[in-house]
C-alpha cells in the first residue's frame, strides 16, 4: 500500500494527499477551502512518523486514541469525505505460549499406560479499531463482503450435491460400503469443522480493505500468530458541533 501523507489547512484539518497531488491545491474536507500542496521533496520531508519508536499495532492504538490520522474521522479508502460508517475490527495477538507440561506417556494406576497431550497456555493481546468508509466505500465493501459469503454458500452445496450424488452411486453398488463411506465421512467434517475454527485464515477482501488503514499492513507482517474478525458495519453518529 501507498505512503499516505498530510498537509495542514488554515483550520487545523489535517488534509490527505497523495504524492502525485504535489504541486496542485486540494480542498480541505472540513471547511472546504483551497490547501496548497508542497513539492515532492518537501512532502516527503514533512511526513515524518509521529511515533517512530513504538511497534505499528501500537500506532494504530495511539492515534486512535487521539483522534489522529488515520482515526481523525475521514474514510480510509478515498480519503476524500468523512466516514459515514464504521466497522469494527478485532485484532488478536499472541503474545506468549508457556507450555504446561510436554506430553507423553506415563503408567496408570491399572498397569497400563496413558498418553497425554501437550497442554499449553497461551496470552493474547486485543486491539480494537473501527475501519472508517464513506457512503459510497462503504457501499462498495459491502459489496465484496456479501460475494465472498455468497462464493462459500456456492461451495458449500456444490461439495454437499456432488457428496450426495457419490453415496447414491456407491449405495447402489455396496450398502455396507456406503455407510461405512458416511459415517467416516461425518467424522471427517467434525474434525475439518475444527480445525477450520482453530486455523482460520481471513479472507482476501478483508486483508485488501483493512490495510487501507495507516501502519495496518505493517502490523499484520510483523505478528507470527494472530485471529482478526470484523463485526457489522453501523452508521457514526454526527458530532455536535
Amino acid at each position: 500500500m501507498a505512503e499516505k501523507y498530510f498537509v495542514e489547512c488554515a483550520c487545523g484539518t489535517q488534509v490527505r494527499v497523495a504524492l502525485h497531488e504535489a504541486g496542485t491545491d486540494k480542498a480541505c474536507h472540513s471547511c472546504h477551502r483551497s490547501v496548497r500542496i508542497p513539492d515532492t521533496i518537501t512532502l516527503q520531508e514533512s511526513s515524518g512518523d509521529p511515533y517512530p519508536l513504538i511497534r505499528p499495532i501500537e500506532k494504530i492504538n495511539r492515534t486512535l486514541q487521539n483522534k489522529e490520522p488515520p482515526f481523525d474521522g475521514v474514510c480510509h479508502h478515498c480519503d476524500e469525505v468523512n466516514a459515514a460508517y464504521g466497522t469494527p475490527v478485532d485484532f488478536n495477538v499472541l503474545v506468549k505460549r508457556e507450555m504446561d507440561h510436554d506430553g507423553g506417556i506415563r503408567p496408570s494406576i491399572t498397569g497400563g499406560i496413558v498418553l497425554e497431550i501437550a497442554a499449553a497456555t497461551e496470552f493474547w493481546e486485543n486491539h480494537a479499531f473501527p475501519l472508517l468508509l464513506c457512503t459510497d466505500c462503504y457501499h462498495a465493501f459491502e459489496s465484496d463482503r456479501n460475494n465472498s459469503r455468497f462464493k462459500k454458500r456456492i461451495v458449500a452445496i456444490s461439495v454437499t450435491i456432488l457428496f450426495i450424488a457419490l453415496l447414491i452411486f456407491v449405495f447402489l453398488m455396496d450398502p455396507i460400503f456406503a455407510a461405512v463411506l458416511t459415517f467416516c465421512s461425518f467424522i471427517g467434517l467434525i474434525i475439518g469443522a475444527l480445525f477450520k475454527v482453530s486455523h482460520q485464515k481471513v479472507e482476501p477482501y478483508v486483508i485488501k480493505w483493512l490495510s487501507e488503514i495507516r501502519w495496518f499492513s505493517e502490523a499484520i507482517i510483523m505478528e507470527d500468530e494472530y485471529k482478526l474478525t470484523i463485526g457489522p458495519s453501523e452508521k457514526l453518529k454526527k458530532s455536535k458541533s
